[in-house]
């Protein structure tokens, strides 16, 4: 991965400085975890303080926008992600026990369906 355009702007109300990097890749894009390794050692920050919000490709390019915010202390970066990430863990925590209670009602009936079943062959059997 290689660093074409960087834009850093600097926060001073949330504490942190917002990068924008423009960066050429060959393959696939990359992943959260690899740029921001690679991009933490280029920029010369604290990966423990950084967080990329986004990776952004176009079509058929090899290049991509990526954007991550580094903070300046780790209380920063606790109260304002933790803030944000907080409502998309929840919501897909609902959508996962929604879906896991409609497994549960699905196996249910398809026992409440066996168990007739299975009460009709004893009374044949008398």
């Amino acid at each position: 991965m290689k660093l074409l355009n960087k834009q850093e702007k600097s926060n001073e109300l949330l504490s942190r400085k917002e990068f924008k990097v423009e960066v050429e890749f060959e393959g696939s894009a990359p992943t959260k975890e690899k740029a921001k390794k690679v991009l933490c050692k280029s920029l010369s920050v604290d990966e423990s303080l950084t967080v990329i919000r986004g990776i952004y490709t176009g079509f058929r390019s090899n290049t991509a926008k990526i954007e991550l915010f580094v903070y300046s202390k780790k209380e920063e970066l606790d109260r304002i992600e933790s803030y944000l990430m907080h409502k998309k863990i929840e919501e897909k925590i609902k959508k996962a026990d929604e879906a896991d209670a409609a497994k549960k009602a699905e196996e249910k009936e398809a026992v409440a369906e066996k168990e007739p079943a299975k009460e009709e062959k004893k009374e044949g059997e008398q």
